[in-house]
């Protein structure tokens, strides 16, 4: 499972596990906020990067 979701970052990045994720022109960003793509972790600012349990689910059922 690890290997997936160490993958699925590689290929799509932080924000296709986060919690808080909205999917636009086919990239993965905070939700109504394109801009912190990828920064939600260091710009202080929220929401914050949460992993969704959902994608865990996904990853362990592949």
């Amino acid at each position: 499972m690890w290997k997936r979701y160490r993958a699925r970052i590689h290929r799509l990045g932080r924000c296709s596990v986060c919690q808080f994720r909205e999917l636009t022109e086919g990239a993965y960003h905070c939700a109504r906020q394109p801009e912190r793509q990828g920064a939600c972790v260091i710009d202080g600012k929220l929401p914050a990067f949460r992993l969704d349990t959902e994608v865990l689910d996904e990853l362990r059922d592949g």
